[in-house]
């Protein structure tokens, strides 16, 4: 179910960044023929925003590989605070979500 709420709010976000820079586009064409400079500078702006969204948004995000305890144990050794082993962690994965890399470095400090 999470996973559907997030696809259905993924989907959301393009449609509405799509059609707002759709709209602010349209809206440029008058401003451009108006010499509506400062107008002109905003819509820009807002299409670059948009444009930045789109491109967060449609970026693959990787899949999270499977840690062993003894590799977790293996990275986070030389680093000391916990926060910072977290860190460590996600940087070393970077599709790892952030609770299950306090579970896994949490797992690794107890056998530890």
């Amino acid at each position: 179910m999470e996973q559907g709420m997030r696809t259905f709010s993924k989907s959301l976000t393009v449609l509405g960044s799509i059609l707002l820079i759709g709209c602010v586009g349209y809206l440029m064409v008058g401003w451009f023929t108006d010499e509506r400079w400062g107008w002109v500078a905003i819509g820009v702006i807002v299409i670059a925003a948009n444009l930045g969204v789109l491109f967060v948004q449609l970026k693959p995000t990787p899949k999270p590989r499977d840690w062993t305890v003894d590799e977790v144990r293996t990275l986070i050794e030389p680093v000391h605070g916990e926060m910072a082993q977290i860190r460590t962690l996600r940087r070393a994965d970077k599709g790892l979500p952030l609770a299950k890399a306090v579970e896994l470095v949490a797992q690794a400090r107890i056998g530890s």
